[in-house]
């Protein structure tokens, strides 16, 4: 093992947004330090079996870690394992080091810490990997176009005035351990930052893209709480991977995004080099808590809205 390069193994979990975090973290440290990068998507469906790994629609870097690989950073990092167990999987499979987000700010432990790093949390935090952003952002390219059956909805989606507005529901309202921590948000919130945006950019049209379209359409599309313009409700074909419509919404000019790592992604990716298009983002990201600092760019708007759940 001596003469193999050092490592630095992400532990992904999460959906595809969350998925992304960890990775532009990983790909950032093995950039910086010279390290191989490998990743271990295992957690993901092992720990909620509707989610699944999606990296790979993207022209990412790195390698998928083997599985003596996974096992000796495992047993290598083992708080519970007894020393002697520690050291001779630490002897079998090089040394590891179990860094956990710590989830604020810079961690130069990232930088500084020998040996082979094994990265478990959500890491989101754009200082985490603002000096590798050119490169994240090549990273992050599909590697497919758009659906033909989709072109029309992306030349509109192209076109100056369109808004992507995320709504999401899903685990954030029916499960109640993940309500407490996130919770959707009200519609306070959407309207406060339609209003915004026509501030700044005149007249808008709004897409939805959402888990529960039927509740954002009857909710945003029509009715007296309806957005001050021309709105649409997108819905996917049924199995469509979540990669296809992130695909779809970075294709928007700005955004109303969710206090989801999903639409930060669609938003951060149509905006890069394009400080004409506008982003809105909640300033509660939590149910009882603001964002995390260092998620949303400068650049990016918020706006708070009474929590009406």
């Amino acid at each position: 093992m001596a003469d193999q390069p050092e490592s630095v193994l992400v532990r992904l979990d999460g959906g595809l947004g969350n998925q992304m975090f960890q990775y532009a973290c990983g790909r950032a440290v093995a950039l910086a330090t010279g390290r191989r990068l490998l990743l271990d998507p295992s957690p993901i469906s092992a720990r909620r079996a509707d989610r699944s790994y999606q990296l790979e629609a993207l022209t990412i870097h790195g390698a998928r870690a083997g599985r003596s690989t996974r096992l000796a950073a495992r047993l290598a990092t083992g708080q519970r394992l007894p020393q002697l167990l520690r050291r001779l999987a630490a002897a079998a499979g090089g040394r590891w080091t179990l860094l956990g987000d710590r989830g604020s700010g810079a961690d130069t432990r990232l930088l500084t810490t020998p040996g082979n790093l094994l990265l478990e949390g959500t890491w989101q935090d754009t200082s985490l990997f603002a000096g590798w952003a050119d490169q994240i952002y090549r990273d992050f390219t599909f590697r497919e176009p758009p659906r033909p059956a989709d072109a029309g909805l992306v030349a509109r989606l192209r076109q100056e005035g369109s808004v992507c507005v995320h709504v999401r529901r899903g685990d954030y309202v029916w499960q109640e351990d993940i309500r407490r921590v996130h919770g959707a948000l009200p519609l306070e919130y959407y309207h406060a930052a339609a209003r915004l945006l026509a501030d700044r950019g005149g007249a808008q049209r709004y897409f939805l893209f959402s888990d529960d379209p039927d509740w954002a359409e009857a909710h945003l599309a029509g009715g007296p709480t309806a957005l001050p313009g021309p709105t649409t409700a997108v819905r996917s074909p049924a199995g469509s991977p979540a990669w296809r419509d992130l695909q779809l919404m970075a294709e928007a000019r700005h955004f109303i995004i969710a206090n989801s790592t999903f639409s930060w992604w669609a938003a951060w990716l149509a905006t890069q080099g394009k400080p004409d298009r506008q982003v809105v983002a909640p300033a509660r990201w939590f149910a009882e808590r603001p964002a995390p600092p260092g998620l949303v760019p400068a650049a990016w708007h918020t706006v708070a809205a009474e929590d009406a759940r």
